[in-house]
This record gives structure tokens, C-alpha cells and sequence, in this order.
């Protein structure tokens, strides 16, 4: 009965979004009616069209091609009225727009141009800085900046150049050329989820005339047709579609949604909400610099191996993180710790301490001085001693110095782990740690991956939280049972529950990330048999289990087994700083480098597609060096450079009219030129004298 119920008041709620959006729609007819009284219809023979296009998607889309050659439709079907053409879908009984496509289609563009949705990040800023990083003082004054230019925005009407749009829904297609006929798209993904409706677009929509103004406009297109396997599908596809366009895009990108379909909305509600994501987890300046200077310091620490040893993919580990369910099932890994080899995560290691349950190796992921003095607040050498450190190159060598064993694993994208690499000549290559980031949990499944364990079980990876408890209370989080305020909740999102798929679990940006790094993790590495006791939230591709529901048996002399695993990981390689001390030879590029973005910025733009273009170069000059002997140069400014241009892209459209939106450009690009003078500055002042 609760079945039948959720059922009808589903169906209720999506009769009533319907109702919503053709109320929208008359009430559009009725304010443009003038427009619409004008209005010349399209004229042409449907078949030729259909032929015409289906030549131009064979040269451009071949595949979409082929399978149009013989597609038959199964939902969506063409229907005409006298003069009106409408789509009809025969599953829902109801037409796609509310009178005819062609005029509905103009009456929703012209309320889009009036009112457009566009998606932006948030770039908040605080009244002190006091972390010492050159990147927070001038991110924090560019934050400043844009809001006092929003502050003053009158407007939102759609301008004449749009740097990025996300079209989702093709449905007649007649609005893609209305966009193109007034605007200029400079990245454009159009994506429409039934191949019905796309075939049909093909009948009633020029899609010659679309092609050849995207390649007139000097448009990147991604276009995407079919339904996702699931929900998140969506936001992994545009991420990696921004990948492409430039992940700065992301920072400012219009939103149009063509037609009114539950699973259409669903998509839009879940790309609104991880949008955000695609400008995070890249670093910044100070970031890397930090990076060089632990790892230069490091290299007294054995290296992880880059073989993976097969004799440990059948060990059960149990990876344990600081989320709030660690409290629910510390008492079974009391129980069970002989039963499996145990890595702790970052500050779950302080509520191991208090539990009294030591691990057998500990996980580190994060360059900062905090990481040590988190570490040193509890520190007790009895304790400690017989944990190994697995440990990124980036951390603190004060970090490795509290552990008697430990091992460094060299994370991938690094500018640090770019110069070393760079200079290793025949030297065998050590491990390679990608995705172990943002999270140490993140980090923590790339250790065991490169190692060679595959039995893997998650503990307190929540990732989010279902009340205001949000990591273990026994943690360095919580004193006597009192949150310390070490941590912020900045709840914005909501996952699935891991045990319970009709709840979910708040969480902040950062997590939310975590979360899309170990699902992407666990898509690519089939191998890993994952299994998740965490009470927080799922995690496509671990298996959910309650820790009661655990098999397990104990492992015969497990220190002996995990001594055995502490020595075999580490490379017998010795490895030499050397490359280091040669930094200076690169000082001069470097600095023509800054000099020549610094020129850029500086320089009075013409246009917003000026602007655009050069972004789009500073970009791709770059990606450029990724090949060369200063590959290194990406890593040290790509965070620097996409958080900066997501800021002047906002900066760009902070007002509808073109000329005060360049002016606000010309004073935010100031900003971010004196960021790389500063950063000019601090890298010869370091390297210069080697």
C-alpha cells in the first residue's frame, strides 16, 4: 500500500510540474504576443530536410548517422494541426509544447534572452587573511571585486557572446537555431536524452545552417544523445566535457532547458547542483611550491614500488576514515582487528587512539604545517611506533618523522613529482598515485591499489553526515563530546545513503568531490572488490554491508603478515634530489612565462570574445608544456590560472551592458596581474640563487 501510494503522489507531483510548465508557456504566448502575431513560420519539404541533414551529421556525427539509417521511433511521434506542428509522446499522452513547436519554440527563446539561467560559483571572501599564501590574498581581493560589481548588476538578459552553454534537450531543435541566428556560443554541449526526439529534430530543424554558424563562431561542440545509467551520469559527462572546453568555463555557464520531462528535470536539478565541482581539486601557486619543498626534503623516505604485488590481492584490509558511523562499528573492529590489515585515514587515527585500537598503517595526505600539529596533538611514541606511514612526497618531512617506518608514494600531477619523474633516465619508475585527492580516504584507496590489495572494506568513509555529529566524537574534532570547531559544516548537498537509498546524507563541496574521485576510482579499477560499512554515503561500485554481515576469519601471525607487506612495498631504488638544484636553469622561462600573461591581461580588450580568446590561449599555452622538459610549469600555475579566469569570466558578465562588463574586466584582470607579479616575485626570490 505505501508503494501504491508513493506511486499516485509521484505521479501527482509530475501532472502537477506539467500543469506548471504549460502555464509558463501560455503565459509566455500571451506577453510576446506581438512577436508572435509577426511570427513567419519555417518553410520547407520535411523530407528534404531530413535528407539534407542526415548528409550533414554523416560527414560531421557518423555514428549518430548510422543509426538513424534504419532507426524506427518507439516513444515520440510527429503530429500535425492544420498549420501547427507538434511532438507527441505516447507514453505520457501529452504534446512536448503547448501549442505548436515552432512557436513555442520562439516564445521560450525570447524568454530566455529575457531571463536566462546561469549557473556560477560562489566565490566568497573573508574579512582577514592570515594563512600566508600569496594565492588566498588575491583570490580573496578578486572576491571582493566581483561582488561589488554584481552588487551594482542591473541585469541578466542574455548578451551577445555566451562564454559557455549546456542546452539540454533538442526536442524540435527550432530554438538551437533561434539562439545561433542572434548569438554567438564560444563552448556549446547539447544534450537530449531520447533519440526520438533527436530523429524528428532532423525532419524540422536546419541542422546544416546550426553546423555551419558553429563553424562560422569558431564553437566547440560536444553533442550527447541517449539516456544515462544513472543519475550522476550527467555531471561526469560534463565534467569531462569541460575538461575539453577549458575547466574555467565552469565558472559562468548558461543553462537551457528546452522542454518540460521528469527525467530532463532530474537531469538539470542534479547538473545545477554538482556543477560546482569542476573548479575544484587543482591546487594553487602556494600549493605547489609547498609540494617542492617537502618533497626535495624527502627523499630519505623509502619509495613505494611501482610493481604491484600480486600476493596481497586476496588480504582483507579494512580502510578506516573519521566519519561519524566510525563510532557505530568500532566495537566490531575491536573485535575483528586481527582479521584484517588495517589502514587509518588522516584524523580517524586520533579516535583510534582513544579507542585503543592501533593500526598497522596510517595514511597522510596533506602538505600543510596543520597535518603535523593535528598529529602532534596527540602524539604517543609507544603508540605510534609499529604504525608504517604511507604518505604522498608532498607531505611534511616533520610529518614522516613521527613514524619509525614509513613509505612515500609519489602523487601524480604534482609540479614536484613532474621535475623528479622528468630526471629519473633509466631509472625503474616508482609507484604513481592518481586520484588521492581531495580526501585522504581518496588517498588511502590509491595506496592500496598500487599495492596490490584489492579486499577492501570501508569504515566511517561517510563523506557527508545525517545529523550535526560529522566525524567521530572520540576524533581530534570533538573535546569531551564538544564539537572543538575545527570544522565547519557548509552543507550544500545531498548523496544517497549508503544503506538506505530513500535518505540521503548531507555534505559539503569537498566531499561531494571526494565522493566523484572514488567512484571514478572504483568505474576504472574493476578489480577492486570494495565493500562499504559506512553508515554515510553510497558509493557506486562498493557494496553496501552492515559490519555485522562481515565474514571474516583471523589472519595467522598478522604482524608477522604485515612487517612482511612494510618491507616488500618499499623500492630498492635509490633516488637522487639532484634535479632540484637545477631549477634555477629554468627561472628565466618561467618568468617570460608570467611576463607574457601579466602583458596579456594587461592589455585593453576589444570585445568579450577578445577577452575569451585570450583565456583560451593562456590555457593552452599551458597544456603546451606537458610534453617539453618544463612540463612543470602546468602544474605550478594551472590552479592558479583556473580559479582566476572562473573569476574574470564572472567579472566578464557581471553587467548586461558590454562596455561597463569590459571596464569590470580591466579591474578584476589588474588583480590577477598583480598575483603573478607576485608570484613572480616569490619564485625568483626561491630559485633564482640555486
Amino acid at each position: 500500500m505505501n508503494d501504491l501510494t508513493t506511486a499516485i503522489n509521484e505521479k501527482l507531483g509530475e501532472l502537477e510540474r506539467y500543469h506548471e510548465f504549460l502555464q509558463v508557456q501560455i503565459e509566455n504566448r500571451k506577453k510576446y504576443e506581438d512577436v508572435l502575431n509577426g511570427f513567419v513560420r519555417p518553410d520547407f519539404d520535411l523530407e528534404k530536410m531530413f535528407e539534407s541533414n542526415m548528409q550533414a551529421f554523416k560527414e560531421i556525427y557518423p555514428d549518430i548517422y548510422r543509426v538513424c539509417l534504419n532507426y524506427r521511433l518507439s516513444r515520440f511521434e510527429l503530429r500535425m494541426d492544420g498549420v501547427n506542428i507538434n511532438l507527441y509522446d505516447t507514453k505520457k499522452d501529452v504534446y512536448l509544447y503547448e501549442k505548436d513547436a515552432y512557436q513555442d519554440s520562439l516564445v521560450q527563446f525570447l524568454s530566455f534572452q529575457e531571463k536566462p539561467f546561469v549557473l556560477t560559483n560562489k566565490f566568497s571572501f573573508r574579512d582577514e587573511i592570515n594563512d600566508g599564501f600569496i594565492h588566498s590574498n588575491y583570490l580573496n581581493k578578486l572576491a571582493v571585486n566581483l561582488k561589488r560589481q554584481n552588487d551594482k548588476k542591473l541585469s541578466n538578459i542574455l548578451p551577445g557572446i555566451l562564454p559557455s552553454l549546456m542546452l539540454l534537450g533538442v526536442g524540435s531543435g527550432y530554438h538551437i537555431q533561434l539562439l545561433l541566428n542572434e548569438h554567438v556560443i564560444k563552448k556549446l554541449y547539447i544534450y537530449e536524452p531520447y533519440f526520438d526526439l533527436f530523429y524528428l529534430s532532423l525532419y524540422l530543424t536546419n541542422w546544416n545552417d546550426i553546423f555551419t554558424k558553429l563553424h562560422e563562431n569558431g564553437t566547440e561542440l560536444h553533442f550527447s544523445v541517449g539516456e544515462f545509467d544513472d543519475d550522476s551520469g550527467i555531471t561526469k559527462e560534463v565534467e569531462a566535457v569541460f575538461q575539453e572546453f577549458g575547466r574555467f568555463y565552469s565558472g559562468y555557464s548558461y543553462l537551457y532547458k528546452n522542454y518540460h520531462d521528469s527525467y530532463l528535470d532530474l537531469i538539470a536539478k542534479n547538473l545545477s547542483q554538482q556543477f560546482v565541482g569542476n573548479v575544484l581539486g587543482l591546487g594553487f601557486y602556494d600549493d605547489a611550491i609547498l609540494s617542492i619543498d617537502n618533497f626535495s626534503n624527502n627523499f630519505d623516505i623509502p619509495f613505494l614500488k611501482g610493481e604491484k604485488s600480486e600476493e596481497f590481492k586476496d588480504i582483507p584490509v579494512y580502510l578506516v576514515a573519521n566519519g561519524p558511523s566510525l563510532d557505530s562499528d568500532i566495537k566490531w573492529l575491536i573485535e575483528h582487528q586481527n582479521n584484517a590489515v588495517i589502514i587509518s585515514c588522516g584524523t580517524a587515527l586520533s579516535a583510534l587512539y582513544k579507542y585503543g585500537l592501533k593500526p598497522d598503517f596510517h595514511c597522510e595526505m596533506e602538505r600543510c604545517q596543520v597535518t603535523h600539529d593535528v598529529l602532534a596533538s596527540f602524539y604517543d611514541k609507544e603508540f605510534f611506533s609499529g604504525i608504517t606511514l604511507l604518505a604522498l612526497n608532498t607531505v611534511l618531512p616533520s610529518v614522516f618523522a613521527m613514524f619509525e617506518n614509513k613509505v612515500q608514494g609519489v602523487k601524480w600531477g604534482e609540479a614536484s613529482s613532474k621535475i623528479f619523474i622528468q630526471a629519473l633516465g633509466q631509472q625503474k619508475m616508482p609507484a604513481l598515485l592518481v586520484n588521492c585527492s581531495p580526501t585522504v580516504s581518496n588517498c588511502a584507496l590509491a595506496f592500496c591499489e598500487e599495492i596490490g590489495f584489492t579486499d577492501i572494506t570501508l569504515f566511517g568513509v561517510d563523506l557527508g553526515y545525517k545529523s550535526e555529529q560529522h566525524h567521530s566524537k572520540n576524533s581530534v574534532y570533538y573535546k569531551d563530546e564538544k564539537d572543538s570547531g575545527l570544522y565547519q559544516q557548509k552543507a550544500k548537498y545531498k548523496i544517497k545513503c549508503n544503506f538506505n537509498p530513500d535518505d540521503f546524507v548531507e555534505t559539503d563541496e569537498i566531499f561531494k568531490y571526494s565522493h566523484s574521485v572514488l567512484e571514478r576510482t572504483l568505474a576504472r579499477s574493476p578489480h577492486l572488490k570494495v565493500k562499504n560499512c559506512s553508515d554515510g554515503a553510497y558509493i557506486e561500485g562498493a557494496c553496501p554491508i552492515h559490519s555485522d554481515s562481515l565474514v571474516s576469519s583471523k589472519i595467522k601471525d598478522k604482524a608477522k603478515l604485515v612487517l612482511h607487506i612494510t618491507d616488500k612495498i618499499k623500492s630498492s631504488e635509490i633516488y637522487s634530489d639532484a634535479a632540484f638544484s637545477s631549477l634555477a636553469n629554468d627561472v628565466p622561462l618561467f618568468v617570460d612565462l608570467c611576463d607574457l600573461f601579466i602583458e596579456q591581461l594587461s592589455a585593453q580588450p576589444i570585445s568579450a570574445d577578445a577577452v575569451l580568446c585570450t583565456l583560451d590561449d593562456q590555457v593552452r599555452r599551458l597544456s603546451s608544456f606537458s610534453d617539453t622538459n618544463i612540463s612543470y610549469f602546468e602544474e605550478l600555475l594551472r590552479g592558479t590560472i583556473l580559479h582566476t579566469h572562473s573569476m574574470l569570466v564572472n567579472s566578464l558578465y557581471s553587467h548586461y551592458d558590454e562596455k561597463q562588463a569590459l571596464e569590470n574586466f580591466i579591474d578584476s584582470a589588474l588583480i590577477v596581474s598583480e598575483y603573478l607579479e607576485a608570484i613572480k616575485e616569490d619564485y625568483i626570490k626561491r630559485f633564482g640563487n640555486l
